[in-house]
């Protein structure tokens, strides 16, 4: 089942949009609705949707702004902008944010439908990659692996994931260990480490924001942690990437 999020500040198109991706496939469930970007991004935390699709001109914060906000955080959602054709040179800058796909009004079925299946495409490789790992690992580790996935920019600790999941930190660490294949605190950082390359390498970010964001109030040690895993100091692999070494 498709996730879909509707950011519209006109009260019969957000509904008239839904009702139509909703009778297209069953398998499309509108998540949630908001008329501005700034209830769009609450929404959008909470539910996680697979696919947002945004006006552009709303009230409070306009959908490009929120989408600049959400990629900010790492929502990986697909973002679909919502567009007239006299907004539309406008909704270019979206581009720049990572933009999935345009829906050009006035909406038809077809359109809809044209969007949803190029959207499907986009999204199944992704989660058939998902259902393998979740296929790969016991239920537990499944749910340690996906609150990971969701709150790496936080506090965790060993102990608190076993708490979490009411089982003990021995128990937590052996089937992690076994099933993963590398202990616990190693995936953790290792997943922080890649969000943090991945930042790295959009840009235009001052370190000790990138550290912040992984989840790491020491910037120090956060250097440190991240040579470990990759070899290089976050200011080289700026420069030059993961081998540390310029170009020639």
């Amino acid at each position: 089942m498709l996730k879909v999020v509707i950011v519209e500040d006109e009260y019969m198109a957000q509904t008239g949009l839904g009702h139509l991706i909703e009778k297209i496939n069953p398998e499309y469930h509108i998540a949630g609705y908001a008329d501005n970007g700034c209830d769009g991004m609450v929404l959008v935390k909470e539910v996680k949707p697979d696919i947002v699709i945004t006006d552009i001109k709303m009230p409070r914060m306009n959908g490009l702004e929120m989408i600049e906000s959400l990629r900010k955080i790492h929502m990986d959602c697909l973002f679909v902008i919502l567009s007239g054709y006299a907004e539309f040179a406008y909704a270019q800058q979206g581009i720049s944010l990572g933009v999935t796909d345009y829906l050009l009004k006035p909406v038809t079925v077809q359109k809809i439908r044209d969007l949803m299946e190029r959207l499907e495409m986009k999204l199944k490789p992704v989660q058939e990659e998902a259902k393998k790992e979740q296929a790969a690992y016991s239920l537990l580790v499944t749910k340690v692996i996906g609150y990971i996935h969701e709150h790496f920019q936080e506090k965790l600790t060993l102990d608190d994931l076993a708490e979490k999941y009411s089982v003990t930190p021995e128990y937590l660490s052996r089937m992690f260990s076994k099933e993963v294949g590398r202990p616990l605190v190693n995936y953790l950082k290792e997943y922080r480490i890649g969000k943090a390359k991945e930042m790295l390498q959009k840009g235009n970010r001052k370190i000790y924001e990138i550290a912040f964001e992984a989840g790491y109030t020491d910037v120090k040690y956060f250097c440190r942690v991240f040579k470990e895993v990759t070899g290089v100091t976050p200011k080289k692999y700026l420069q030059y990437g993961e081998s540390g070494n310029k170009a020639e």
